[in-house]
């Protein structure tokens, strides 16, 4: 008999498990459950490390609608920083600029703004003429403007992107496309190379010629999402409705990335849940710290025949909860060394692994200097080795 036995008949035990299996999971949290995200694809990356928490097709390519203007923006960010332009350089809008359709503030052919205000109308309202006056000033012309922006493309490893414009805009010859995981890369070189361009990204409206101007922001995860500061929205009839969503909270920044999606608040829905997962289902671990001393390796004709060697920083990275025992070191060291060895010379690194996914790595570096052997010195351990292998036979 069941030892589940009631007055009108017998439970099955095995039901009753089920049960309340079925209550408990759908009990608990969406993200300890994952995520299921309505795009055509979806990224989500830990800016720090570049760490990919969840992706959905993430080499598909897609037409990025103005998320292109990431890497305007980016090329833009560049030249200021290495001096070539100044966000106070008055910048004439051409008449190119001024035929842009679709997002735009109306720019005449003639006028002349700061490359700053530009900047702020290209990152907020998304505009067109801006951004081809930006591109125009940044690269001489659009079309070598456009030249720059695929040579850095390839340069940050983006094997699934190909610009035809500066604007995103649909084009009549050529392909114009990217993917999520590329736009990530790129969006991550932005904000954490160039992190003055997050406090533009994140205000709701902005004010250029005086503040006689306002400027809104195309991106309604600002005001939506906690934490939200950036970064890029973007729409076609082709593309759809693409964004990329930047969130931070303590010392975590998250970029999450969604293209293909059918409406406005579906992309910003579907974005806030990808921030949700990142930031409820993982915590920042340290795997390492800076200064650890890993191993000794051989100095060939040193002074010293061995050299220890340690971690050149630490490394810390986000881990799904509970999964930390998953996280395995390999290590990659050069066993042939030869003298002079320099303190601080690189001679491999510890990459850190969790189910076959690369979270990081950490440089090996030598703690100390090894100078190279005197003639003689090099000479009495080669005698010293012949006898021992004399004897040892």
């Amino acid at each position: 008999m069941n030892i589940l036995q009631g007055g009108k008949g017998v439970f099955d035990l095995k039901k009753v498990v089920i049960l309340i299996l079925i209550v408990v999971l759908s009990s608990l949290p969406a993200y300890a459950q994952g995520v299921k995200i309505n795009a055509k694809s979806a990224v989500l990356m830990d800016a720090q490390t570049g760490q990919v928490l969840f992706s959905k097709n993430k080499n598909l390519e897609l037409p990025p609608a103005s998320i292109t203007k990431i890497m305007t923006i980016l090329l833009t960010m560049e030249a200021v920083d290495a001096n070539r332009v100044s966000l106070d350089d008055k910048v004439t809008v051409s008449s190119l600029a001024e035929s842009m359709g679709g997002s735009q503030i109306w720019l005449a052919a003639g006028e002349k703004l700061t490359l700053k205000e530009l900047l702020k109308a290209v990152i907020i309202p998304s505009a067109n003429d801006a951004c081809v006056a930006l591109a125009e000033y940044i690269g001489g012309t659009e079309r070598n403007f456009v030249r720059m922006m695929n040579q850095k493309a390839k340069e940050l490893g983006l094997k699934h992107t190909n610009f035809i414009n500066s604007t995103g805009l649909p084009v009549d010859h050529g392909k114009h496309y990217s993917s999520a995981y590329d736009i990530a890369l790129m969006a991550r070189e932005l904000i954490t190379k160039h992190k003055k361009v997050l406090k533009w990204t994140s205000k709701r409206v902005d004010y250029i010629k005086n503040g006689t101007i306002p400027l809104y922001t195309t991106n309604d995860l600002i005001g939506y999402y906690p934490d939200a500061n950036g970064l890029k929205t973007g729409w076609t009839e082709e593309a759809g409705y693409c964004l990329a969503g930047t969130a931070t909270r303590g010392e975590t920044t998250l970029i999450a990335v969604v293209m293909g999606t059918k409406s406005d608040k579906a992309r910003v829905a579907e974005t806030a849940k990808l921030l949700d997962y990142g930031f409820n289902a993982f915590h920042t671990v340290r795997l390492i710290n800076a200064g650890v001393e890993v191993n000794q390796v051989k100095v060939k004709k040193g002074k010293k025949l061995k050299v220890p060697v340690e971690t050149a920083r630490e490394f810390s990275a986000l881990i799904k909860l509970g999964t930390k025992d998953q996280v395995k070191r390999k290590f990659k060291i050069n066993e042939k060394l030869i003298a002079p060895v320099k303190k601080g010379a690189v001679v491999g690194k510890v990459l850190f692994l969790q189910q076959g996914k690369k979270l990081g790595e950490v440089k090996l570096i030598t703690t100390k200097e090894v100078k190279k052997a005197g003639f003689f010195t090099i000479i009495f351990r080669w005698l010293k080795n012949f006898v021992m292998s004399y004897f040892n036979k």
